[in-house]
């Protein structure tokens, strides 16, 4: 199976997803300092950049790993709807976030649902390169699966970050939302190569 329709339903998803982010700015209410009302909503504008870093960075792994490969699988189908079903998640948690990491009682929950999404996505992205990677299954290349995984080699370690996250939002949430960023950022760092094109040099 061609890949492009696999793309397009994917963009479709994540272009959704990060769209979604932006509905939790909203307007504070009328107020005569509108200038402090907009810092108070500093943690709704610090979730929303760190969830929509860590859905571009994935999209954009994603989009890269999709170059390489000739074609797709029934098994890497559904692998990529289970990244999809956690990227879908991200503005659930995100706006539990903005909403509750001030909070003296809400905060952790938040903190610790927001990482669970993120291990999902970090394990499911995992899968889906995992797979895609395997010998010459869909890579057309034959040196190439090597290649990117060589690359891609420190994919897992989000998982851990995202642990780390997850245990400081017991005790530092907003250090945790911190983390998460970070492991956003971190994502960015295994620069998969671009598929080589017939007469590139």
């Amino acid at each position: 199976m061609r890949t492009s329709r696999l793309e397009a339903f994917t963009d479709g998803v994540f272009a959704i997803a990060g769209t979604l982010l932006v509905l939790e700015l909203r307007v504070p209410d009328d107020t005569a300092d509108l200038g402090a009302a907009l810092l108070r909503l500093w943690p709704a504008y610090a979730a929303y950049l760190v969830s929509f870093l860590t859905i571009g960075i994935i999209w954009v792994n994603h989009h890269t790993l999709l170059e390489h490969c000739k074609r797709v699988d029934r098994r890497f189908l559904y692998l990529n709807l289970l990244l999809l079903i956690a990227v879908g998640i991200v503005p659930f948690p995100t706006a539990l976030v903005g909403q509750y990491i001030l909070s003296e009682h809400g905060a952790t929950a938040a903190l610790v649902v927001y990482g669970l999404g993120g291990v999902l996505i970090a394990i499911a992205f995992t899968g889906v390169f995992l797979y895609a990677t395997h010998d010459q299954r869909l890579v057309g290349d034959g040196a190439a699966p090597r290649r990117i995984r060589e690359e891609g080699r420190l994919f897992p370690i989000g998982l851990a970050a995202y642990s780390l996250g997850i245990a400081l939002a017991f005790v530092a949430p907003v250090a945790s939302l911190a983390v998460y960023g970070l492991t956003a950022l971190f994502y960015a760092l295994p620069l998969l190569p671009l598929p080589a094109r017939a007469g590139s040099h």
